[in-house]
């Protein structure tokens, strides 16, 4: 397994097949070089490295939507109706 890879995985609480899943693993690592352990959590939960959001994507896929169970705002349209309907509960 990636050394990247698995110290995220160890740092977040995510597996290594959901911080994959994000597409930025090889984005994050280039820019992680050298980055202290907050800084790398930061980035994951957030998407922001060091005041700047690097990608939209990189907003979207933080890990701090995904462990509250929802889509980051502005990024999908809950749908019509959707007022009518309970959140979902989070599995985590």
């Amino acid at each position: 397994m990636d050394a990247f890879v698995e110290l995220s995985a160890e740092l977040t609480g995510f597996s290594a097949e959901e911080l994959r899943s994000t597409g930025l693993v090889e984005q994050y690592r280039a820019l992680a070089d050298g980055a202290s352990e907050a800084e790398i959590i930061e980035l994951w939960y957030t998407g922001v490295w060091r005041g700047v959001i690097p990608t939209e994507r990189a907003y979207a896929e933080g890990l701090a939507w995904k462990a509250v169970g929802v889509a980051a705002p502005g990024t999908s349209a809950p749908g019509f109706g959707s007022w009518e309907r309970r959140p979902r509960r989070s599995a985590r």
